[in-house]
């Protein structure tokens, strides 16, 4: 059984050092490494070369692609048997190889292992946290009370992977959850492939799950997934959209879908509607045989949420531009916004932040966007980078066998 490990990356080999470490250091041979090189100035060749490994295959364009493309690229270039995309700044759990496979040869080869997965925030990244965590982070309706692997029933991977149309998000959607059968990943060839639109990993979530047959989860984390200074994520939680997705550079993919779009698009959230691209996307290519309904009513009510948020809390956006939107707004949204901003108004005045922070916070529970992970933070001291997550996982694993002989 061999294992093809997929590492799109650009200009991020100090962080792709720890990725390759830990799929190195993994107790079982049979695997290859594939980065895909996106034109980066960093001598990525030299790394490579200098460790010697005949299973890092390393290929460079000289001109910056999107990253969805630069996925597709890794991709065509994996010949495993079972396929993950991981991203630069991420790593392997100590134990992934071992576990993984042993699961594969104990079952019928599913087209899908999806497990959990660790959070590895770097120092001076995350707002409030400046020390940076380690985290089990369990974000997925079907990990609830289960601990063991398990087949997933076939109605619950298709209500998850609908959900997502209604803008809910029942289960984990990066790539780093996804463990594919690279037979299966064949098969979706003949709908485009499983990575498109500016949300790739977003796309392949709800279609991959609508297309398999067999899914196994794994609901212990397999993997370590990195919140780093030079992630899309790092952008994300410090209100630097525009910045975020200009690292992304995929704002010439899926345009034909997105000009479709332009009179359900809204200003708010960029992550909301690229989601709507990725399910709309989702749609198109499925049908005729599979008929997806994406809620755009809804969509555009967590827009209106989003850009009440970045002005009355955020701060990325000033009052003045609430004119253009409502502009955009049918006459039901216009009352909508009216009242919420009503609310916000009355509160921040007679309470101030504490009180904006409730009402949003009550708004959230109300919409339910977004299932409520399990999320339980490790102490493991003194770190600096996700190799000194792993290094603390592979010595508490060994400790933990020692102790059960």
């Amino acid at each position: 059984m061999k294992f093809s490990f997929l590492i799109p990356s650009k200009n991020r080999l100090e962080l792709l050092k720890f990725t390759i470490d830990s799929i190195l250091r993994q107790g079982y041979g049979d695997f290859e490494i594939i980065i895909s090189d996106n034109a980066s100035e960093q001598d990525y060749s030299a790394f490579v070369n200098q460790i010697g490994d005949k299973r890092i295959v390393h290929r460079r364009v000289s001109t910056p692609i999107s990253v969805t493309e630069n996925w597709n690229r890794a991709l065509a270039m994996a010949s495993g048997d079972y396929i993950l995309m991981l991203g630069d700044d991420d790593a392997l759990a100590p134990w992934f190889l071992a576990r993984v496979s042993k699961l594969i040869n104990t079952t019928q080869q599913p087209d899908i292992i999806y497990f959990a997965a660790y959070h590895y925030c770097y120092p001076n990244v995350m707002p409030g946290l400046p020390e940076g965590y380690l985290a089990d982070v369990r974000n997925s309706v079907f990990f609830k009370y289960r601990e063991s692997p398990f087949s997933l029933p076939v109605e619950q991977v298709q209500r998850v992977a609908t959900a997502a149309c209604d803008f809910r998000y029942m289960f984990g959607f990066n790539s780093q959850h996804f463990l594919f059968r690279k037979g299966f990943l064949n098969d979706i060839k003949a709908i485009g492939g499983i990575f498109q639109s500016p949300y790739p990993d977003t796309f392949a979530a709800v279609v991959s799950f609508l297309k398999s047959k067999s899914v196994m989860v794994m609901p212990e984390p397999m993997v370590i997934i990195g919140i780093s200074p030079k992630s899309f994520g790092y952008y994300y939680f410090n209100y630097l959209q525009d910045e975020g997705y200009e690292f992304l550079d995929n704002a010439k993919v899926s345009t034909e879908v997105l000009d479709s779009l332009k009179s359900v698009v809204l200003p708010g959230d960029r992550n909301n509607t690229n989601w709507l691209v990725a399910v709309e996307e989702a749609r198109r290519v499925l049908a005729p045989d599979l008929v997806l309904n994406v809620n755009f009513n809804r969509y555009r009510i967590l827009q209106i949420i989003a850009f009440l948020r970045s002005i009355y809390l955020e701060d990325v956006r000033q009052r003045g531009e609430i004119k253009e939107l409502t502009s955009m707004l049918a006459q039901s949204e216009r009352l909508i916004f009216g009242a919420l901003r009503a609310v916000i108004e009355v509160a921040d005045r007679f309470g101030g932040r504490i009180f904006v922070i409730g009402i949003f916070e009550l708004v959230r529970r109300l919409l339910k966007q977004f299932w409520p992970a399990r999320v339980t933070m490790i102490d493991i001291g003194k770190h600096s980078n996700i190799g000194d997550a792993f290094n603390w996982l592979a010595r508490k694993s060994t400790k933990d066998v020692r102790g059960e002989l």
